[in-house]
């Protein structure tokens, strides 16, 4: 595996293309809102609760329980590095564009705002964050942290400054978009399938 240099922005670009660490996520709200960052992991983690309902009842030691559902959750943290000014400010500009994608669409009805449409993604990330199409993972995000990684600096421009790697995590809730059940069907599940 290639070695990162932060001080080319060229070397962070290609380590990022060559491993696949590229980090997709894309709008479902609002038409051609996507953004792609060379991302490295800090954080990965799922979680899948099975949901019971449980009922004791008078004169059973175990209760009756009925299935509910299943819900999948995920952990996510990354930094993003930049090599160089340009790569910092293009960075703060794809994390505005992240963070947007957490508020709803509102329309005017009337001089009132009305929620228009939810906030929900498309999250994809090599094998590991997929769902075995092209599109990635169907959800929305919740608890976004943003905070720059001051050990490793800044960029100064005009009186502006533009973090040299910018650290970001959040949960990402995730709807199933098809029927899960054991057996074959869920041989590449959750890892491409």
């Amino acid at each position: 595996m290639p070695t990162l240099n932060l001080s080319d922005v060229i070397s962070v670009q290609n380590y990022a293309d060559s491993t696949n660490a590229i980090l997709k996520i894309k709008s479902i709200t609002v038409t051609n809102s996507e953004v792609e960052f060379p991302a490295f992991l800090t954080d990965f983690s799922q979680t899948f609760d099975a949901t019971w309902n449980s009922e004791d009842v008078f004169g059973r030691m175990d209760p009756i329980s009925t299935y509910q559902g299943t819900k999948r959750t995920m952990s996510l943290g990354f930094e993003v590095p930049a090599g160089s000014l340009e790569g910092a400010k293009s960075n703060l500009t794809k994390c505005e564009r992240l963070i947007s994608m957490v508020y709803p669409v509102y329309k005017k009805n009337n001089g009132n705002d009305i929620l228009s449409k939810p906030p929900l993604v498309r999250i994809k990330f090599a094998n590991l964050i997929n769902a075995g199409n092209t599109d990635g993972l169907l959800g929305w995000i919740g608890g976004l942290s943003w905070k720059p990684n001051l050990e490793m600096g800044m960029f100064a421009s005009n009186n502006e400054f533009f973090p040299k790697v910018i650290s970001i995590s959040f949960s990402f809730n995730i709807l199933h978009e098809k029927t899960l059940s054991q057996g074959p069907a869920m041989t590449k599940f959750p890892f491409g399938g």
